[in-house]
């Protein structure tokens, strides 16, 4: 039984319903009302499961196993490196260490001011050459590193041949604008070139391999050889475009910390940060023009 209310405004009607015994009920309205919110509810439950079975269906579930693998990885390599820098210069000061200069000095005590003057040149003209072939030395270690650095990995991060290139390129779509195949390989060996030079350079600032600048630099290879191991052997284009990313930000950071050494430095590494800028809108280009897109992240089904 419904009875009408006399307190509702005019031109409005609401009713409430009577239960058995005469106890008044819920009115219309409130009974519109929660149903209206129930129905409401629902929908966006509703809306959610659906939302999230689609996502499951066409991402995955994120895999954590493949994550830490690769946080392992770049880790891994990242140490390993570090600690031939630090064995490199307990080697380094057991060397140069001796003190060339003193060593003649004291021989020479006693002596005329001409044979301490030519005992000073001398020494002066040994450690010269020392720091030649200390510097030769780390321009074909810092090379190797660059262009070697997944020696270190515990992932196969070989970069594809060029021929392997070429082919990629045909199975793949790529903008119109991707720079021929042969200006990668002349791109890196140039930036190596740089790597080397810049590193030098901070080292004879800071006077050790193993400082924070060039650790930073060391932590860019590494997560650009865990890049290149996704990219080129398990082919996933989504954690490529995102894993550039951080190829990128970490090139730049190794840049500012050069730069906050010795300005010299950072200008000479920044060409690494300008070239990588551009293949990362080349990553992000070929992954949006390859349809379907694939996964931006590691999923336990790939």
């Amino acid at each position: 039984m419904f009875a009408q209310s006399s307190s509702s405004p005019k031109g409005t009607a609401s009713f409430t319903s009577t239960t058995k015994g005469g106890k008044k009920g819920k009115s219309g309205a409130a009974f519109m009302t929660h149903t209206v919110f129930d129905y409401e509810a629902k929908e966006r439950a509703r809306s959610a499961s659906k939302w999230i079975n689609n996502w499951k269906q066409n991402y995955g579930p994120v895999s954590i196993e493949l994550i830490g693998k690769y946080i392992f990885s770049i880790a891994t390599e990242a140490c390993m490196i570090g600690l031939v820098l630090f064995a490199m210069d307990v080697a380094l000061t057991a060397v140069t260490g001796g003190g060339f200069g003193n060593a003649t000095s004291s021989a020479a005590v006693g002596t005329s001011k001409a044979a301490v003057k030519a005992a000073a040149s001398a020494a002066a003209a040994k450690a010269a050459t020392m720091t030649k072939i200390r510097n030769v030395f780390l321009f074909f270690f810092f090379a190797f590193l660059a262009l070697r650095s997944r020696t270190f990995s515990i992932l196969d991060a070989s970069r594809p041949k060029l021929i392997t290139e070429i082919k990629m390129k045909e199975q793949r779509k790529r903008p119109e604008w991707t720079p021929p195949a042969k200006v990668f390989p002349v791109v890196w060996i140039s930036i190596a070139f740089l790597r080397s030079i810049s590193s030098i350079l901070v080292y004879e600032q800071v006077g050790k391999l193993f400082c924070f600048p060039i650790m930073c630099l060391v932590l860019h290879l590494s997560i650009g050889d865990w890049w290149n191991f996704v990219t080129n052997k398990e082919k996933m284009l989504g954690v490529s475009a995102v894993g550039v990313l951080f190829v990128l930000s970490s090139a730049w950071f190794a840049i500012y910390q050069y730069y906050s050494v010795l300005p010299t430095a950072g200008f000479v590494l920044m060409p690494l940060g300008i070239w990588l800028s551009i293949a990362t809108a080349l990553v992000w280009s070929i992954w949006d023009i390859n349809k379907p897109r694939m996964r931006l992240w590691p999923t336990k089904t790939l």
